[in-house]
């Protein structure tokens, strides 16, 4: 009988021990590769960071690229580079990154405010107010969520809703000197020119720099007939942002009660001057102050 050739058992041996070998390294490389590439990542996302910060949002976004080109997954990233985009007015693609982080990561509060944002500036006020509303239900101390889900609301004319958002944007974070402004909008769209006054008051109180509460407020006083009150209001917020156009168009509005129409004409060609696009609005409300002041005679 033939005896059957069998290969060395040297040779099984060393083979099995190559394979092994090989095994391990997999083993041991697998993780310090990945290792390597969360570094990677993290090394342009923290750059992107800094030049988001400092307003080089191209060098930015391409950092971001780069972040999610070896972390694919991370939703923060996402919604950084959403930010970035829509600091440079590309609202769809920002909304398009947001999406994509909430995708990753549903409970992350932050994307959905931000989508809530960029919803809201593309006209999609009941989108804007869904994502605010999902920013609050995971952290219902957002106060920016809630101060901004008044606004969307402000504008649909739910005024009720509005308030009560604001109301709420107060008490979690009564330092904030635009929940003020904006809770001072609602109360005179509301007919409550006293307390929009106050809360235009508190708004200035905490920031005395702050133009457009000073403009809000002479609107407020306009409205009371305070016409000495509106102008000087106007001129404070003129004074601290001499680039304001409404204020310009406000207080020439104001001159135009006191019979002023030299400084009123002044103040309007003044206002469409910094700002064009504001002409139909102006005219539409030079046209109703002319209505007014006949109605008067």
């Amino acid at each position: 009988m033939r005896k059957i050739k069998m290969l060395p058992t040297g040779v099984n041996r060393h083979r099995c021990h190559c394979l092994f070998l090989a095994v391990i390294l997999l083993l041991v490389a697998a993780p310090l590769c990945q290792a390597q590439t969360s570094r990677f990542a993290a090394t342009y996302y923290n750059r992107g960071n800094d030049r988001y910060k400092k307003g080089d949002l191209d060098g930015a976004i391409a950092d971001y690229d780069a972040a999610l080109i070896f972390n694919p997954r991370w939703a923060l990233a996402y919604n950084m580079r959403g930010s970035a985009r829509y600091n440079k007015g590309d609202l769809d693609g920002s909304i398009a990154d947001y999406t994509r982080a909430i995708e990753i990561d549903p409970h992350l509060a932050l994307a959905h405010y931000n989508r809530g944002k960029a919803r809201r500036d593309v006209g999609d006020l009941d989108g804007g107010i869904a994502d605010y509303t999902t920013a609050i239900k995971i952290n219902p101390h957002l106060s920016s969520a809630l101060n901004n889900r008044g606004n969307a609301r402000r504008d649909k004319g739910d005024l009720d809703g509005a308030m009560a958002d604001l109301d709420k944007a107060v008490r979690f974070d009564p330092h904030n000197t635009l929940v003020y402004n904006n809770r001072g909008l609602v109360r005179r769209a509301k007919g409550d020119l006293q307390g929009a006054i106050a809360d235009y008051d508190r708004a200035i109180e905490i920031n005395p720099r702050f133009a457009e509460a000073y403009s809000n407020r002479g609107n407020a006083r306009l409205d009371r007939r305070d016409l000495d009150g509106s102008i000087a209001d106007y001129e404070l917020a003129i004074k601290i942002d001499p680039f304001f156009a409404k204020a310009y168009g406000n207080r020439g509005l104001a001159r135009l009660f006191q019979g002023d129409k030299v400084g009123a004409e002044k103040d309007f060609d003044q206002c469409l001057k910094l700002d064009p696009k504001l002409k139909p609005l102006l005219e539409e409300q030079i046209e109703q102050a002319k209505q007014r002041l006949a109605a008067r005679q």
